[in-house]
């Protein structure tokens, strides 16, 4: 058998060594074209799988936030109160759990108790040469607490935490009589000042144009942020756009103005909106690059946001949103005339100050 298979393989070798097959005309040159294009398929599907998990990520963390931030934590809050009720245990101001301590010591068992003949109440000397000591302690603190607006914090949680999270913010000493003096008055409290300004640097891209002939553009740039209230802010800076294609490589300058709405705000996450535009200016990469061959572009752009917050002062955040540019006099392709409305993600750091 191995024989016959011996005999079959050479005989396909004597009979095709020598074969050949014509080419059709074009069939390398077009070869080498579609190589490029099959990695830029790639390259596309890639940035779409991370597109969809990274949304999937936002969506997850918004839901976990939303179901965190929605939840019942005054009702929560009672039944471990009254849990620990139950088990014999006592709850404090300040939240923290107390145990019952023993129960003290009357005086009757410590005094020694008055001899024959002796008045009740007075100690009588001892009449032997050995004398006998009794040494009694007696210490005790008394500590007042006042919240501001004249409500008990004991009671009242601050956006589902202990009262003691806040405490030295909310609470003022009392000072104690007799060391002050009937004209001491409580010291004033603290009042913590909520930082106003927030500086930006942030990076980000855009969907590439025309399968990849229109490459994404890069951006990157350093905004200010100004919280007119808790909720609301306006943010202005200064941005940089590489637009890149076959043959060129534009520079672009622009002034971006957005305005920023908070809709929830925790301890560790905040999610917001933001809506507003930007004027881009091309500074390199065109034959001319004055306002009359390459006038100022205007662009709206609307998103939502997320920050994970680091400490009190830096924060990371991730903000997916759409744009749109309006046409203008300009001779030039970009990614921005072949796909006015695209998809775009900013990334970077917050700092507060």
């Amino acid at each position: 058998m191995k024989q016959e298979n011996d005999d079959i393989t050479r005989l396909f070798r004597t009979r095709l060594g020598d074969a050949e097959m014509p080419v059709r005309d074009g069939f390398w040159e077009k070869l080498e074209t579609d190589i490029p294009l099959a990695g830029q398929r790639g390259r596309r599907l890639l940035m779409f799988r991370v597109a969809a998990a990274a949304s999937v990520l936002l969506v997850l963390a918004g839901a976990s936030t939303a179901f965190w931030y929605f939840s019942p934590k005054e009702e929560m809050r009672q039944a471990f109160h009254q849990i620990n009720l139950v088990n014999g245990a006592n709850i404090d101001g300040d939240g923290i759990r107390i145990q019952p301590g023993p129960k003290p010591t009357p005086l009757g068992n410590i005094l020694p108790k008055p001899r024959h003949g002796q008045a009740n109440g007075t100690p009588a000397m001892p009449t032997d040469t050995k004398e006998d000591s009794i040494a009694v302690s007696f210490s005790f603190s008394i500590s007042f607490s006042a919240s501001a607006g004249g409500h008990s914090t004991a009671s009242r949680p601050d956006n589902g935490y202990w009262p003691a999270a806040n405490a030295a913010a909310t609470t003022t000493p009392v000072a104690a009589a007799g060391e002050g003096g009937a004209d001491n008055k409580p010291a004033a409290a603290k009042n913590t000042t909520r930082r106003r300004w927030a500086l930006k640097a942030e990076i980000g891209t855009t969907l590439p144009a025309q399968g990849g002939n229109y490459k994404m553009p890069i951006t990157a740039g350093a905004t200010i942020e100004r919280q007119l209230t808790p909720h609301v802010g306006i943010e202005s800076g200064l941005l940089y756009s590489n637009l890149r294609s076959a043959g060129q490589k534009l520079h672009y300058i622009g002034i971006p103005l957005r305005a920023n709405f908070t809709f929830v705000n925790t301890r560790k996450v905040d999610l917001y909106a933001t809506v507003g535009g930007i004027a881009e200016k091309c500074v390199a990469g065109a034959p001319d690059n004055g306002f009359g061959k390459e006038p100022i572009q205007l662009a709206v752009t609307g998103g939502v946001g997320i920050r994970y917050k680091l400490n009190d002062r830096l924060a990371l955040f991730a903000e997916p949103g759409v744009s749109h540019y309006f046409p203008t006099d300009s001779s030039l392709s970009t990614v921005r005339t072949k796909r006015p409305t695209n998809l775009n993600l900013l990334c970077g750091l917050r700092m507060t100050y």
